[in-house]
């Protein structure tokens, strides 16, 4: 039985069948911001989506008066359905469905001309475990104009102390987990801070080697930190996570500290994109008191 963890941290050599798409295409949260910014930039451009999946931001890119979008589908299955979205949609002669890993395509396969705007909808916090970064940087190397649009095109990697409850009926479960609605929420311990901005409208590195100190606001534990990757996704249009799309994401350090208001915590992260939260490395000290 799938899980909305399981949603959320896929494994690589598995597809996202039909009921996670209807999840995310039903989200109301997730598709207005998407859907703003494409009727805010698309109209007489050259568009590209990267991971169309049900084809309907492509859709509503045509929609939006692009002149040409190239949905862009790895998994045969879903591109089977949304090949069928796009011939009941009536635009057929817009848009062109390549069922092709997005790394592979060229601009032979974009009729030989760079794209005005590139759709590369998020769908891991800190991008743990998609290859996001890896899909825009090809994008931006080769198939987008260099003052083209990119939707989203900012990410804000965030990062909270928290505190989080591991023990359950005197059974320990110390483990990463996402604040998905109904699950107990962490106890927030620090300011929020911005662990690192993604530009992509940038090439952006795909490997994390880096440390923060952050400042606690209160007495007690802290055992954990709270992650979260706000989207900048158009000029003035924002999102932030839903249920199916991004959650916050709370992970345990190796051992609990005791603080005091106004202690400095060094946080030490490492990891790859597009990789798996059992391979994101964590660890904390106190630095100062």
């Amino acid at each position: 039985m799938a899980s909305r963890t399981e949603y959320n941290n896929p494994k690589s050599s598995e597809s996202l069948g039909l009921p996670y798409h209807y999840e995310m295409v039903s989200d109301y949260t997730r598709v207005t911001p998407f859907k703003e910014a494409i009727l805010q930039a698309c109209k007489g451009k050259r568009v590209l989506e990267s991971g169309a999946g049900t084809a309907i931001l492509s859709i509503l890119a045509a929609r939006a008066g692009a002149t040409k979008v190239y949905a862009v589908e790895v998994d045969e299955a879903i591109a089977a359905f949304a090949q069928k979205n796009i011939l009941e949609s009536g635009y057929s002669d817009v848009i062109t469905l390549i069922i092709k890993d997005l790394k592979d395509i060229t601009l032979a396969d974009i009729d030989d001309q760079k794209v005005d705007i590139a759709i590369a909808e998020n769908l891991s916090t800190w991008q743990v475990t998609e290859p996001q970064i890896q899909l825009m940087n090809h994008i931006n190397s080769f198939l987008i104009h260099r003052q083209g649009d990119r939707i989203p095109n900012k990410i804000f990697n965030n990062i909270e102390l928290a505190h989080s409850q591991y023990t359950f009926e005197g059974i320990e479960i110390r483990t990463y987990y996402f604040e998905f609605t109904g699950v107990r929420p962490s106890q927030i311990k620090s300011a929020k801070h911005l662990f690192r901005e993604i530009d992509l409208n940038q090439i952006s590195d795909t490997k994390i080697d880096q440390k923060i100190t952050l400042k606690v606001d209160s007495d007690g534990i802290v055992n954990s930190i709270r992650l979260t990757s706000p989207l900048q996704v158009g000029n003035g249009i924002y999102f932030s996570s839903s249920d199916s799309l991004m959650p916050p994401v709370v992970y345990p350090l190796p051992k609990d500290l005791l603080v005091k208001a106004g202690d400095l915590v060094e946080i030490h992260i490492k990891y790859s994109n597009n990789t798996a939260w059992e391979q994101f490395s964590c660890s904390a000290q106190i630095v100062h008191s």
